[in-house]
């Protein structure tokens, strides 16, 4: 596949997705249930510090912001998220990956222990009396730990359809200490003791190569899979133009966890209104989408409202849906009636880097432009710079450069171990803080309890002059500027959380946040009856009836064609729609092809993204004229195309032979962007042709046909995307 193609097929691979604050020498980038611990108030001469501090030990062996993704929309260039572990990796280390390995007197899994006893003892059966009672009741596998009412184990099982060498648990723990096989057989494990409550994101990736060759781990990214055990996901989504722009995670709530009761709709409580719109800036000469959230009764006679602004809009909007938080805390009369503008990133990495640029892009362009527009307050002690991961750095950095705008700051899983290319020592922006005079500034931030172990620390090469500076955890990097402010005196909540790194866990802790900054009133505490109205993204995997609607094949046949997405909120993106089989098929763009469930004539359902519903769409005459996409957020219509007119000008013809039943054939590559509706080819009796205008020099490219990539059959000159796919090459020389 072509290098264009990267960053989408892994867009899910982001929440984050979503950091990268400075890895070690070699590497790139870094990478959130509330748990409410033990209050007290620091008095300070700036006022009263408000911090939360759980009172237990925890260990600070853990992992930092290390994460970055690699998402075709938010993110580029960065470690892939990794999120870490609390506690004790229960794996002893083990000394190659090239093979099975068999430890079995590291077992602390009660029911795996009685199951290896079992085998020995000769019982073959049992084994498969477990996988099926995993089918059946789900994994992992959570059992107590003895004499100990704090923690639990968690055991995470791998079951091996093919030849496995290895296997790696990401997100979670140590990343480099492969998985365990379970004696001879195909079940592989690894066993976490985790504090009860804890809620965390996981995936799995298979037969990677020794871990100190990684690297890095962008290049495993497109290996990561979901747990086929696990009945629960946690969906992430960005773009709500674009249900396909969608990332599953296998997710945990472990008992007791924290309820999330502030990002749920409630029937009774009044909306606000969220607009998209395009913001242009001319301090970093580009464009990005933007969201404006007004609560329920704004209206720009009254007073002046009170601001907040929040970077990753996509993500906040769309899967830590803070519209709804926020009509839930004015509706309680927590937090006063507010303004909230969400800014998306397109180029994440710089701009969140303690960048002085986007620094004054939110204070002279953004704040202004609210205030202008939305009646915004120009009051800084009523306006709030927020974000998470690498966001939450960037909102600290702006308080610091621009506390005559922003009096407030809201930083969750804040990346502060970052520091500049070039410089030794991490927490930059620590130092910084340290070294200025105290500003009006206001700090609630908060960590994961499950954000504290070095993950990395075995992927650092060797010193040649020592062992190397390995930058602290981002649970440490937290708790490290929380003791600077305070000794500031600065006015500082802090808290952390039974999580690991993620929008599954901040979208739950972002309502203390707002509360401790701008609250009329304390939080309430959360009563038995609201736990059960907490947030569930988490979709279960819903089993795929077998009973479906029958659609006649002539009619499915009308819907054979292809569906562009808008192009103003989805690039190039085509849904191409087929029958094979009996069954109707669709191709969205870059991802693969799946079968769609009927469950009317016209109304079908994703058979790999459970939530979302496709429906297509007739005039008057009974022409279908394109189809709806609905994953809960409303209809978004997409227009179905017109047949493709074929390109036959240009000094270069391209033929394809065969493939005579497909719907529409181009040709793509390094000379048109990759982009797949352009260059197209006429149908011919034996084939598809098409001509391009070249200009000299070397290309790759690929046909597509029906939004299936392949190479020129008849060309054998290839190369090598560096993501281990391979492209055709064509050299146009000059006359």
């Amino acid at each position: 596949m072509h290098n264009r193609s990267l960053p989408k097929i892994i867009n899910g691979l982001l929440p984050l997705l979503m950091l990268n604050a400075g890895l070690a020498a070699s590497f790139t980038r870094t990478n959130a249930r509330t748990q409410s611990g033990n209050s007290f108030v620091h008095e300070t001469s700036a006022g009263r510090a408000l911090i939360s501090v759980r009172r237990h030990g925890v260990s600070t062996e853990s992992g930092s912001d290390r994460v970055s993704l690699i998402s075709k929309i938010r993110i580029a260039n960065n470690v892939y998220p990794v999120a870490t572990a609390l506690g004790t990796d229960l794996i002893a280390k083990l000394g190659h990956y090239s093979s099975a390995q068999q430890v079995d007197d590291q077992l602390l899994s009660p029911r795996l222990a009685a199951l290896r006893d079992r085998i020995k003892s000769g019982d073959r059966e049992a084994l498969d009396k477990f996988w099926k009672e995993i089918s059946e009741r789900g994994a992992p596998i959570v059992e107590e730990v003895p004499d100990n009412d704090r923690d639990v184990l968690v055991t995470i099982v791998w079951q091996a359809r093919e030849e496995t060498m290895n296997v790696f648990v990401f997100r979670l723990g140590d990343v480099n200490k492969p998985m365990v096989r379970l004696l001879d057989t195909d079940l592989w494990y690894k066993t976490f003791q985790l504090q009860k409550g804890a809620r965390f994101i996981y995936q799995f990736a298979t037969n990677l190569p020794d871990p100190k060759e990684w690297r890095g781990i962008t290049r495993f990214a497109g290996a990561l899979r979901n747990d086929p055990f696990n009945p629960l996901q946690f969906v992430e989504r960005s773009n709500e133009f674009n249900p396909y722009e969608v990332t599953f995670y296998s997710a945990i709530e472990l008992p007791s966890a924290e309820p999330q009761v502030w990002n749920v709709v409630q029937p009774k409580v009044p909306t606000g209104r969220v607009q998209r719109d395009k913001f242009i800036s001319k301090l970093l000469g580009n464009e990005r989408p933007i969201w404006i959230y007004t609560s329920h009764g704004y209206g720009a006679d009254k007073k002046p409202y009170g601001l907040l602004v929040l970077t990753d809009g996509g993500l906040y909007v769309n899967t830590a849906r803070v519209a709804t938080t926020l009509d839930n805390l004015i509706a309680a009369g927590l937090i006063p009636p507010l303004v909230a503008v969400m800014v998306e990133n397109p180029d994440r990495g710089r701009e969140l880097s303690c960048s002085s640029a986007y620094a004054d892009f939110l204070a002279q362009e953004i704040v202004p432009w609210a205030r202008a527009n939305y009646h915004a307050t120009d009051r800084p002690e009523q306006t709030i710079i927020g974000g998470a991961s690498l966001g939450g750095l960037q909102a600290a950095f702006v308080g610091l450069k621009h506390p005559e705008v922003f009096g407030n700051v809201l930083s969750q899983s804040g990346a502060f171990s970052w520091k500049p290319d070039g410089e030794k020592e991490y927490e930059w922006l620590n130092r910084q803080l340290a070294a200025s005079p105290r500003l009006p500034l206001r700090f609630s931030f908060e960590a994961g309890l499950l954000e504290g172990t070095w993950w990395w620390r075995s992927l650092v090469p060797p010193s040649p002059n020592g062992p190397p500076v390995i930058d602290p955890t981002l649970l440490a990097a937290n708790r490290n500027l929380r003791d600077t402010l305070l000794s500031k005196g600065y006015s500082v909540h802090y808290a952390e959380f039974n999580g690991n790194h993620g929008l599954l866990n901040w979208r739950g802790t972002l309502a203390s946040h707002l509360i401790a900054l701008v609250g009329i009133k304390p939080g309430p505490k959360i009563s038995e009856r609201d736990r059960t109205l907490t947030a569930r993204s988490l979709i279960p995997k819903k089993a795929i009836a077998i009973s479906q609607v029958k659609v006649a094949p002539a009619l499915m046949r009308q819907y054979i064609g292809r569906y562009e997405l808008d192009p103003k909120f989805a690039h190039d993106f085509v849904i191409y729609v087929s029958v094979k089989d009996d069954s109707l098929w669709v191709k969205p763009s870059y991802l693969r092809q799946r079968p769609v469930l009927a469950e009317s004539n016209n109304g079908f359902r994703d058979s790999e993204i459970p939530d979302l519903h496709l429906a297509f769409v007739k005039d008057e005459k009974g022409n279908v004229t394109g189809l709806t996409l609905n994953s809960g957020q409303g209809d978004v219509l997409v227009k179905r195309m017109p047949r493709p007119v074929a390109s036959l000008t240009g000094n270069t013809t391209f033929i394809l032979a065969g493939h005579t039943d497909a719907e529409a054939v181009a040709v793509y590559g390094s000379f048109n962007d990759w982009i797949q509706t352009k260059d197209y080819c006429l149908k011919q009796a034996d084939g598809w042709v098409c001509q391009v205008d070249l200009a000299p020099g070397k290309y790759t490219y690929k046909f597509l046909v029906d939004g299936v990539g392949l190479n020129d059959p008849t060309n054998s000159a290839t190369e090598d995307d560096g993501n281990g796919h391979t492209n055709s090459v064509i050299v146009i020389k000059p006359k």
